[in-house]
């Protein structure tokens, strides 16, 4: 039977012109080279190469045979570096699923710089509330939940990836745009409008643990629309909205943006990683280590 690596040698002969040349390109001794090669010519009951004092040159029979050695070889590279692609995380696919913007903020510069580097992954981006997320991650529908804040998620691993800027976002000509920091105080007078869904619920618990007391509280307003519904309706006038900086580029007119202070300086809220310990996608992985040094993030816990 015909060993692949000692089509190998063939092939390496054949371009080379010479068992010595190509002895020396494998690294093996020229004698082990000319063993395997006069092995397979008398196996094969045909002499491949004619030997000359000027180097080894293929027979007719030889060219038409190191043809099909030559595209053996070939597929078996190209196969084991395929598996190895694979196993490295370099091709395949993996789902993301977020409940935030995209338009701008830390999530869209990970994506759109983790795509650069790995063009050939194919990424599923989903975006759904934070209930819907955790509970595809559990059931292997995604790989890798992102959500601001963290969640008592005790079944799935996780970890805080990055962190974005609280910001106040009001209509043109506010008293607010006034200043150019706002600290929590100055946000008790106004009516705040919140959506329902995700971050809303989040900044909710902000503002009543910075600026809720039993003696007074907030007015929040809380609404059962999109977060662009919810900034259209801020540019109308009435009320002022808090978010994070992921809104930012999302270009709707008739809106300022101010950064969210307190005492021990801005206010800026981190976004976590949610996926499934028993997750084997070597594209997760991938993803995960990019995090980790885009960030400079201490290693996984456990």
């Amino acid at each position: 039977m015909i060993e692949l690596r000692q089509l190998r040698y063939l092939v390496a002969a054949s371009e080379a012109g010479s068992f010595n040349r190509a002895a020396r390109k494998l690294g093996i001794k020229q004698a082990t080279l000319s063993r395997h090669i006069l092995q397979v010519e008398q196996r094969l009951g045909m002499i491949i190469f004619d030997r000359t004092t000027r180097g080894a040159v293929p027979t007719s029979d030889g060219a038409n045979y190191l043809l099909g050695a030559k595209r053996l070889v070939g597929e078996f590279d190209q196969l084991n570096h395929w598996v190895r692609q694979k196993k490295d995380g370099i091709i395949g696919q993996i789902a993301i699923g977020f409940h935030t913007s995209i338009s701008a903020g830390n999530l869209r510069a990970t994506l759109a710089a983790f795509k650069s580097a790995n063009p050939d992954l194919h990424i599923d981006y989903v975006e759904r509330d934070r209930a819907h997320l955790l509970r595809d991650v559990e059931c292997g529908m995604l790989d890798i939940a992102i959500l601001l804040g963290e969640v008592p998620e005790h079944d799935l691993k996780h970890q805080t990836l990055w962190s974005d800027r609280i910001i106040v976002v009001m209509p043109e000509g506010h008293p607010l745009a006034a200043k150019d920091q706002i600290a929590f105080p100055d946000l008790l007078r106004e009516t705040i409008a919140l959506s329902v869904s995700d971050p809303g619920p989040q900044i909710q618990k902000l503002l009543m643990t910075k600026i809720g007391t039993p003696f007074l509280q907030p007015h929040i307003e809380v609404r059962d629309i999109s977060r662009e519904s919810l900034l259209c309706t801020v540019a109308m006038g009435g009320c002022i909205t808090i978010t994070s900086e992921a809104v930012l580029g999302l270009g709707i007119g008739g809106l300022e943006y101010r950064d969210l202070f307190e005492s021990t300086g801005q206010v800026r809220a981190g976004y976590s990683g949610y996926w499934r310990d028993d997750n084997r996608n070597p594209v997760l992985k991938r993803f995960l280590s990019f995090v980790r040094e885009r960030y400079s993030l201490p290693p996984l816990r456990g």
